[in-house]
């Protein structure tokens, strides 16, 4: 029995560990990937340095949790984190598809961050995107949204409209929203620019995007939505997929969605 108990006890510190290899290696992966230290990022070197701290001081660790109270609030807490992500990724992962219509009568392409005066990875890929969808219904308008951030020299929506023009789309068929600073906004003062929410309204955004995006669009008034989704690279998709977990859980809290 005492033999058992040492190979289960080892084998969890291997756990451990190869799970805290796994996290830190996420963490420089991505950073690496994307060229820049993103502060969510940060989350996956934590969260490796606290499963080796979880090995170092295992033993603690469960005396503390001994205490009755302690471990019903952690159960509780535990819990709850995971009926609730479990819940949101099933949404966010049932959405991340495509569900578009031809002709909309309006494209809202979500803004995503800007490198200087370029687009982010991220934004290349959803003007990409929306370009390939305007090629083939030339009718349909496009809202590029997004405003100015605090590093940024212009504004998302006019980077995104040289872009556009750059690739053969026609000004007059560009509308400038550049007020925004997050999704709500982005919907929020491109409907009313649109000014009919009965309009069929294409939302053009990244995968793990959509279900926030969509969400949000019908608590504002939207009726007639399709989604254009935008594919991230893979290597970045867990980072987004958990990401995507705290944005939603912030968005209920304000009563966004």
């Amino acid at each position: 029995m005492n033999v058992l108990l040492k190979i289960i006890d080892k084998f969890k510190n291997l756990l451990f560990i190869g799970l805290s290899i796994i996290c830190i290696w996420y963490f420089m992966a991505i950073t690496g990937f994307i060229g820049y230290l993103n502060m969510f990022n940060l989350i996956w070197l934590f969260s490796g340095l606290a499963l080796i701290a979880v090995t170092v001081f295992r033993k603690r660790i469960y005396k503390i949790l001994k205490h009755k109270i302690i471990r019903i609030l952690f159960l509780v807490i535990a819990f709850i984190f995971s009926l609730s992500f479990i819940l949101i990724e099933i949404n966010v992962i049932n959405n991340a598809k495509t569900n578009q219509v031809e002709n909309a009568d309006y494209i809202i392409l979500l803004g995503a961050g800007l490198n200087g005066k370029n687009p982010s990875l991220t934004l290349t890929r959803r003007i990409n995107t929306a370009i390939d969808y305007l090629k083939l219904n030339q009718n349909t308008k496009i809202i590029v949204s997004g405003g100015r951030g605090r590093d940024e020299d212009i504004s998302e929506a006019e980077v995104i409209s040289n872009v556009l023009q750059n690739n053969g789309i026609s000004a007059e068929h560009i509308v400038l929203e550049d007020k925004s600073r997050n999704t709500l906004e982005n919907l929020k003062y491109s409907g009313e620019i649109i000014n009919d929410y009965n309009k069929k309204v294409l939302i053009v955004s990244s995968e793990f995007h959509l279900f926030r995006a969509k969400s949000i669009a019908k608590k504002i008034g939207y009726k007639n939505i399709y989604t254009l989704a935008s594919k991230s690279p893979r290597i970045l998709l867990v980072n987004y997929y958990v990401r995507e977990y705290f944005a939603v859980i912030k968005e209920i809290i304000v009563k966004n969605i």
